[in-house]
């Protein structure tokens, strides 16, 4: 399966299908932006609601590649102070991922299924299945190369590709830079192919680091709900060594999370 750049180092990749079906010259470039082992990163989710109101959580997002076909991501919310020490996990797995919340007004930790892979993230416009998308870890049924293109002013390759039975979308168009292979657009429609959201990243806001090209802002726009949300990366760190319980859903609410502060 091919793999769009991890966030930990890596990009809002969005969505594509399996290798088969992406061309060569698009998968090669996208896997320069793979982490070899694992990397870490601190990040901001700046919500703003229909009336303007911003809101700010504080994260970090945690990444391991347990074999070549399964990495696992762990994400550990330290703001606002409601949800401080929420825990989000994602487990590869085929055909279908594994993912737990913790949430410690709760104490426990608990399953998140097919039929909430559409809720949203500690209300951010980011939904379990958009995350699933930015982190690679979710395949489409189809996919297929449209002509190339140029967006803020640089040429870039076009997909579209129509995920799977249980999606909260239809299809997704992708717009990907071809100098860093990042995502600069990704469409995401929902039923009667109405446009749900849109993420966005600027040719300014891409960096790199270890060789790896990662954005610094990503913009979801919710169309429909007229909200959205930024994510912006504060620190990354690749090849951080982590602890293997940092991934396991039995271990999720007591292991201890290393902080990223420089």
């Amino acid at each position: 399966m091919m793999r769009p750049f991890l966030l930990p180092c890596l990009l809002l990749a969005s969505t594509l299908a399996t290798a088969a079906e992406i061309p060569t010259e698009i998968e090669a470039c996208m896997r320069q932006n793979l982490p070899q082992s694992s990397s870490a990163q601190s990040i901001e989710l700046r919500v703003i609601d229909r009336s303007h109101y911003e809101q700010v959580l504080e994260a970090d997002i945690y990444f391991s590649r347990f074999t070549e076909d399964q990495t696992r991501v762990m994400m550990y919310f330290h703001e606002p102070v409601d949800i401080r020490g929420a825990r989000f996990l994602i487990v590869e797995k085929h055909p279908q991922n594994d993912m737990y919340i913790y949430m410690p007004g709760l104490f426990k930790v608990r399953r998140i299924t097919s039929k909430k892979i559409s809720s949203s993230i500690m209300g951010t416009d980011f939904s379990y299945e958009d995350f699933e998308r930015i982190q690679g870890m979710l395949s489409d049924i189809s996919a297929r190369q449209l002509p190339d293109g140029t967006l803020s002013g640089r040429p870039v390759y076009v997909l579209e590709s129509f995920p799977e039975e249980g999606s909260g979308y239809t299809r997704v168009a992708t717009y990907i830079d071809k100098a860093s292979c990042i995502p600069l657009k990704t469409e995401l429609y929902e039923r009667g192919d109405q446009l749900r959201k849109q993420m966005t990243i600027e040719p300014g806001n891409i960096k790199q680091a270890d060789g790896i090209w990662y954005p610094t802002k990503i913009l979801m726009k919710d169309l429909r709900d007229k909200t959205e949300t930024t994510l912006v990366v504060k620190n990354i760190r690749i090849g951080i060594e982590l602890d293997n319980g940092l991934f396991e859903a039995e271990q999720l609410k007591q292991v201890d999370v290393p902080s990223l502060d420089p």
